[in-house]
């Protein structure tokens, strides 16, 4: 009688086992960051006022490369550092004072380890960009052909490229990635995604063809990686080598010509 008892006890014990296992297993392959007290409708405000001055803007000043080369200045990023730092100082202050904190809910806190993951972050991307590339030749020939013709000129100056650069990289992922997922999350994570990296690709459409060759692997690449490690500094790290890398070409004249 007593081991009749016992043998139901123990697949029970066995069973509940089992169960704890597989929800710490899967505890801990999610990320656990502290919660948002950012309202959802205050973090879409502040995602959508930025994307639609970045992309009305270049189109009402006849920036957006349609009409010739996109030029590359210093007085265009010039512009566009002084716009980031505005918006930062208005829409940024106002999401802070309602709770917003992304440092501590958007992403796992910086270690030395996230540059060298930066660097590997960016070394997928250029892969990605190549082999993306190729399919566009292949699928869309036209398009492809588009994009090659055009042209980027500029002679920017370091001095003018290097607090852009990383400041851009910072306000960038932090928009569309961290705000963008706090906007859009309780839609489901690939939602978010989607809706994240359509953004991206909305605000770089002054490229013209190009932003179809170039921005899409870029939202695609950061955005999978941030779903499966919520790791926005390597993201900023590869962002921000990159366009210190196109951008240092087009300084030193490697690339492009002057602009006056």
């Amino acid at each position: 009688m007593t081991q009749r008892l016992v043998v139901p006890q123990l697949r029970e014990l066995r069973q509940d086992s089992a169960k704890e296992s597989v929800i710490t297993a899967t505890t801990s392959r999610a990320v656990q960051l502290e919660t948002d007290a950012l309202p959802k409708r205050a973090a879409a405000i502040g995602l959508l006022v930025p994307a639609l001055l970045f992309t009305t803007l270049p189109i009402l000043t006849g920036l957006d490369g349609s009409s010739g080369p996109i030029a590359l200045s210093d007085a265009r990023l010039s512009r566009a550092l002084a716009m980031e730092l505005l918006l930062s100082a208005t829409v940024g202050a106002w999401l802070w004072r309602l709770g917003w904190r992304p440092f501590r809910t958007a992403t796992r806190p910086f270690a030395w380890g996230d540059l060298l993951r930066g660097l590997g972050v960016w070394v997928a991307l250029i892969i990605a960009v190549l082999c993306w590339a190729l399919v566009c030749r292949t699928l869309l020939p036209d398009t492809f052909a588009a994009a090659s013709e055009t042209q980027i000129t500029g002679r920017p100056h370091l001095g003018i490229v290097v607090p852009f650069t990383l400041f851009n990289a910072v306000f960038e992922e932090l928009l569309w990635l961290g705000l963008g997922f706090a906007a859009f999350q309780r839609l489901g994570i690939g939602v978010a995604g989607v809706l994240s990296a359509g953004l991206r690709l909305m605000v770089h459409a002054y490229q013209g063809p190009l932003a179809l060759i170039t921005i899409v692997p870029f939202a695609a690449l950061f955005t999978i990686y941030y779903i499966r490690t919520r790791r926005l500094w390597p993201i900023i790290v590869a962002h921000a080598f990159q366009d210190l890398l196109s951008l240092g070409l087009l300084a030193v004249g490697a690339v492009g010509r002057r602009v006056v």
